[in-house]
């Protein structure tokens, strides 16, 4: 990212920010509620235009990149994961097929111990997974389509303490398997420490960041 700012008439959420994420690195976006973390990201997969600036991907601005191309290159897990009809492969498939791709039985299973997640699960109604189950769900999703970049929003912000552990352990696996660029936004500046090699803040006030 290169000087971008984003704002909304005279509220400014940040001004000029400059952002590079290293191959293999973990970044944290930290921040109040409502400082413009999340939209960040969204701005990272180019679903929102900043006020000023650029995000460039491999040194092209991301407004030039054909979008579908885009988000499997750069993917981004929302804060409350989407489940669609079905089990949990069909759900795991889901991104795949968008793209014309196939994974194995044994690729699902892989990627299910990835995120900690018993290959039991694979039949299951996807519907009734418990929050953490269907964050892990839906970082196990992306992986299947092997990202550079994997942008996690809050993954933990509806969660209880047992399944924000679970979580967490899962997404430091991720971390330490996948060689791939990382950006976590988190309100809890202690998730960030222990998950980031790097963290930003990002505040929220009327002059900006």
């Amino acid at each position: 990212m290169m000087g971008v700012t984003m704002a909304f008439g005279e509220r400014v959420l940040f001004r000029d920010l400059n952002l590079a994420l290293n191959h293999g690195e973990t970044i944290g976006i930290s921040g109040p509620s409502g400082g413009g973390k999340s939209t960040l990201l969204r701005i990272a997969v180019n679903l929102v235009s900043p006020t000023a600036g650029r995000v460039l991907f491999h040194g092209k601005d991301v407004t030039e990149w054909d979008p579908r191309e885009l988000r499997r290159s750069m993917i981004l897990v929302p804060q409350q994961a989407s489940m669609f009809p079905g089990n949990v492969r069909e759900n795991l498939l889901w991104g795949l097929r968008i793209h014309r791709l196939e994974a194995s039985e044994e690729r699902l299973r892989d990627v299910l111990s990835q995120v900690n997640l018993p290959v039991s699960m694979l039949d299951k109604t996807a519907g009734n997974l418990s929050g953490g189950e269907k964050q892990r769900v839906a970082i196990a999703r992306a992986l299947l389509l092997e990202p550079e970049v994997l942008l996690l929003d809050e993954p933990t912000a509806a969660l209880d303490d047992d399944s924000t552990e679970v979580v967490e352990e899962s997404i430091q696996r991720v971390i330490s398997d996948q060689d791939i660029g990382v950006m976590i936004v988190t309100h809890n500046s202690e998730q960030a420490q222990r998950l980031a090699d790097r963290i930003i803040e990002i505040g929220n006030s009327r002059g900006g960041q």
